[in-house]
């Protein structure tokens, strides 16, 4: 059962946190690269760090959920709903509300964008931000009708930034072409587990 959770604005007080994209350019060499920080894996990210502090994926009914199991994984788990089926903490839906190029705007609820905004609600002092590829992300992604996250992430990375947070990113040397992720079971309804809230009029 998934427990309701409040993130403490001092769990990592003054601390660099590191966040690991999904991308597909993720490698456990650029994984790597977070150890000896505080770090939080997105996703699929799990993976090649099971080290980490935390996993955040939002939707539950996911592969990388039964990945860390598997891997022994012993941190913290962030959920975006509430379910009795997952040991999880559970901090709220997690939108962040976005303006598009074109004006418009949406609240777009994203893993990648969750765990930056755990990791500076809980007192980073620095957040390095390993193999996030927004465009790429949303090339993959854009059969399901995803949009935001690279206005997202610019919006996200410019308010911390200006509330004193060290910002740093490091990409991989490689580009692995991206690749449409595996359906979820057809016992699944999508609209449970929106990843894109419609703009209240």
């Amino acid at each position: 059962m998934t427990t309701t959770w409040q993130i403490p604005a001092d769990m990592w007080r003054g601390e660099t946190v590191a966040i690991l994209g999904a991308g597909p350019d993720m490698t456990e060499e650029l994984a790597a690269t977070a150890k000896g920080h505080k770090t939080i894996a997105v996703n699929r990210a799990i993976k090649f760090a099971p080290f980490a502090d935390m996993f955040v994926a939002l939707d539950p009914h996911h592969p990388f959920w039964e990945e860390a199991d598997k891997l022994g994984f012993k941190g913290m788990r962030v959920i975006g709903v509430e379910h009795d089926d997952y040991d999880a903490l559970y901090p709220g839906m997690m939108y962040e509300r976005v303006t598009l190029r074109g004006g418009e705007e949406i609240e777009v609820r994203n893993n990648a964008l969750a765990a930056i905004r755990v990791a500076f609600m809980a007192g980073a002092r620095k957040i390095i931000l390993i193999g996030f590829d927004p465009d790429r992300y949303e090339e993959i992604h854009a059969h399901t009708g995803f949009r935001g996250l690279s206005e997202g992430l610019e919006k996200i990375i410019s308010e911390i930034r200006a509330a004193g947070v060290e910002v740093e990113r490091i990409d991989s040397e490689k580009q692995y072409p991206g690749q449409r992720p595996a359906k979820r079971s057809e016992q699944i309804d999508p609209a449970t587990f929106p990843e894109q809230k419609p703009r209240k009029k």
